[in-house]
């Protein structure tokens, strides 16, 4: 598939298909990552577990000095 970038305000953008939303399993309130990769973009749904343990990896020192 191939998409042409869009200009959003200041910004550019690709829209994404509903056929395409549904392959990704992807509703209009859930979240996606967006991870460089070496030959682009990888567009990955999120889920609040995977989010959560990012998070908490990513912030452990933090979150256990404010639970002090």
């Amino acid at each position: 598939m191939i998409k042409k970038l869009q200009k959003i305000g200041n910004s550019r953008g690709i829209l994404l298909e509903k056929p395409l939303l549904k392959l990704l399993k992807v509703d209009e309130e859930d979240s996606v990552e967006i991870i460089p990769h070496e030959d682009g973009l990888l567009i990955k749904r999120v889920n609040t577990e995977s989010a959560y343990h990012h998070i908490s990896r990513k912030h452990r020192k933090s979150l256990d000095k404010l639970s002090k």
